[in-house]
């Protein structure tokens, strides 16, 4: 299977999934865990409407007085963190994806203190931690840099035995690959 035939397959599997349901079982399960926990910073995505729901967590993370940085595309190539301090402040931007406005500054992550935790997107996952994304490289890029605590979002329905992997993809450990089921084993 290629990564276009990958991607095809799981858009058809996505359509047929209750993402709020979803969302909703991720943030459940994230929540009881040390990682979520033990986190000064969260770095997470506002969600599409194919993805799972992250409205949940987005404003449990604010309530819980973590800081909450999302992604905001520069390019075709490039995204950069923003911290946002209410849901209020997202603006449509590039993908229609909802993403902090043009005159909030930049915030690089590796500058602050605390720990880290990033959640991150895919579109499938392999049950060895490939990540399938949309195409465009952006969290495979932030991720060769990056030395926090992350966890991929992904149904469980969305869990594959096997996907193609580029040389340049980042892997996650499987138990770093979170579901509403849990992390895998």
């Amino acid at each position: 299977m290629t990564k276009q035939e990958a991607r095809r397959f799981a858009a058809q599997q996505r359509a047929a999934l209750d993402l709020s349901a979803v969302g909703a079982g991720m943030a459940k399960v994230l929540f009881a865990l040390p990682a979520w926990q033990n986190a000064d910073t969260v770095l997470c995505f506002a969600a599409l409407p194919d993805e799972p729901d992250t409205a949940a967590i987005l404003r449990r993370a604010l309530a819980a007085g973590k800081r909450l940085l999302l992604p905001r595309v520069l390019s075709q190539t490039e995204m950069d963190w923003v911290e946002i301090t209410a849901l209020t402040q997202l603006v449509p931007g590039h993908f229609g994806i909802a993403e902090p406005p043009a005159e909030l500054p930049p915030t690089d992550p590796a500058a602050l203190p605390g720990r880290l935790l990033a959640l991150v997107p895919c579109m499938a996952a392999g049950q060895d931690g490939t990540r399938l994304g949309r195409g465009g490289g952006y969290y495979d890029r932030f991720l060769a840099h990056y030395t926090g605590e992350k966890l991929l979002l992904c149904p469980a329905a969305l869990v594959l035995p096997v996907l193609p992997r580029e040389r340049w993809d980042i892997p996650f450990l499987p138990q770093e690959i979170l579901t509403e089921k849990g992390l895998l084993p």
